[in-house]
């Protein structure tokens, strides 16, 4: 419930915004963006309005931020129900509760889950971040020509990150590669389109003994840990880390975000629901690995910068516009396990390495703050309200 100080200090606040979400909480890379930008927000005279899906319908605070959890409409019965059809509930309910609320200076979608928002938008200025284009990744994946990328079926997939994008003022991506996808793909101005890094928390994920973090978290303290962080194993090539690190001696693999049954060298930690234990796995390991395929940033390699940790990512990562290979960590060009074993094998054999590339990783976190990013939101809002 929201507090009679809360509502006092929020008379004097003139820019109100709604931040469209995806799911609950911080289930992924989209959520904690939203979440840090509008805590930010919060404390620059912005009153923000987080929009989420939920089970059920719910209001809360976060940081004097209005978190509004929504759930879908349950319009069709199953039988009749096409593909992707939740995302087009839960973006239905957003776009009725924004016209309920209807107070917003500007509306801030995030991924694809804004489609009706844009589709039926009016003349509130309307920016869109782009989290990662489902259409880019699958061209990748099975080919430009595949039946997966002209297939009818998938149209409802593509659809609503394509209206987002052009009916958008402006589109914010995490990274120069996103950038490039949507001018590909969707033929988007790029005088259009804004490229803001995203930032890590860095007095949060930050270096701390590993034998402490190791011991908060019951693993054996004398073993030697790699770690690997997501939700699809598939896109973010969980199979290439376990190669990798399977043939070296007294090496662990630390799978965070899927659950699974422990086998051989690799131990499965789920989803971390308490949040403050987070930075904990990052600094029990002793290098972050992530053959990913496609990604819009990685912000887990930022964190994982930030706790200190050597990163060794794939090419396809855009985390790679920010480092330097062989300064800040590893960029492997091929998809081989053996290529990343062999990286591995570098940083925890030549311990000067290690501790040099240790320390140029958290010097470099430290310059992507959240401070940095909610500014240059607060820029874009200033350019759309003005235009």
């Amino acid at each position: 419930m929201m507090t009679l100080s809360h509502r006092r200090a929020w008379r004097h606040i003139s820019t109100k915004v709604c931040m469209i979400s995806a799911g609950e909480g911080r289930a992924g890379g989209l959520e904690n963006v939203v979440y840090e930008l509008s805590g930010f927000l919060a404390k620059h005279n912005v009153e923000v309005t987080i929009l989420q899906e939920s089970s059920k319908n719910s209001t809360k605070l976060f940081q004097n931020c209005k978190v509004e959890g929504l759930r879908p409409f349950p319009i069709l019965p199953n039988k009749l129900r096409f593909a992707f059809y939740e995302k087009y509930a839960y973006s239905l309910k957003v776009y009725q509760r924004i016209r309920q609320l209807g107070y917003f200076d500007i509306i801030h979608g995030h991924g694809d889950n804004c489609f009706f928002p844009a589709l039926l938008r009016d003349q509130t200025p309307f920016v869109a971040s782009i989290h990662g284009i489902k259409k880019a990744y699958r061209s990748i994946v099975f080919g430009p020509n595949s039946r997966v990328i002209k297939s009818p079926r998938y149209f409802p997939l593509y659809w609503p990150e394509e209206v987002a994008a052009k009916r958008s003022n402006i589109l914010v991506t995490d990274s120069k590669a996103e950038r490039d996808d949507l001018i590909s793909f969707y033929g988007i101005d790029p005088a259009k389109i804004k490229v803001i890094y995203p930032g890590v928390d860095s007095a949060r994920f930050k270096p701390m003994n590993k034998q402490v973090a190791r011991k908060i978290l019951g693993l054996p303290e004398n073993k030697k840990y790699g770690i690997w962080v997501g939700n699809n194993p598939t896109m973010k090539g969980l199979a290439t880390a376990i190669r990798a690190v399977k043939g070296v001696k007294n090496l662990y693999l630390l799978v965070v975000g899927i659950s699974a049954n422990n086998f051989e060298n690799v131990i499965f930690r789920g989803m971390v629901q308490d949040f403050h234990l987070f930075p904990a796995h990052y600094n029990a390991a002793d290098f972050f690995i992530f053959p990913t395929r496609f990604e819009g940033f990685g912000l887990v390699a930022l964190e994982a910068m930030a706790c200190g940790l050597p990163i060794i990512i794939s090419k396809e990562c855009p985390a790679k516009e920010i480092i330097r290979d062989g300064v800040e960590g590893f960029v492997i060009d091929q998809r081989r396990p053996e290529c990343y074993t062999e990286k591995i094998v570098t940083l925890l054999t030549e311990d000067s390495t290690y501790q040099e590339i240790s320390l140029r990783c958290r010097k470099l976190a430290e310059k992507f703050s959240w401070e940095n990013s909610g500014r240059e939101c607060l820029k874009v809002y200033s350019q759309v309200t003005s235009a």
